[in-house]
């Protein structure tokens, strides 16, 4: 019969913490990365839709549908269309990005809740084997009585 050893179990904790501070790393970073990469889109698609916008209204200006006092039917309603297009995808994109953001954030959750559960693991497996000693001793003990 062994005793107990600590130091196997400090081990133990020592590799689900640093196991846990790398998912969270690499977590973090995916998140970061993600976060820029979705900013990145919305901040381009909003450039090239403002940059549209001018090329778009003077087509309707060119056919004598806007500007100058006149405001048509057909130009006020494809107006409607192309910004309700562009907050529409807008919005998506910003949904989508928010998506991703939870996803991280869950990730992130179950990082620390398996963390959490192997420390126990390892606690419950100590103080087992701590028992189980205890009860070999006071066997042991009950023979040289």
């Amino acid at each position: 019969m062994s005793f107990v050893d600590p130091s196997v179990y400090e081990q133990q904790k020592r590799a689900v913490t640093n196991q846990f501070g790398q998912q969270s790393a690499m977590n973090a970073l995916g998140r970061f990365v993600s976060q820029q990469r979705g900013d990145r889109q919305i901040a381009d698609y909003t450039r090239d839709w403002q940059r549209q916008t001018p090329k778009f209204t003077a087509s309707y200006a060119k056919r004598g549908l806007a500007g100058g006092g006149v405001q048509s039917g057909v130009y006020q309603n494809a107006m409607r269309n192309y910004t309700g297009d562009y907050t529409q995808n807008l919005n998506r994109m910003y949904a989508d990005r928010q998506s991703e953001m939870n996803q991280y954030d869950l990730n992130q959750a179950n990082y620390g809740a398996n963390q959490q559960m192997a420390l126990a693991d390892i606690e419950t497996n100590k103080a087992r084997e701590i028992a189980n000693a205890a009860q070999y001793l006071t066997a042991l003990k009950g023979q040289f009585q």
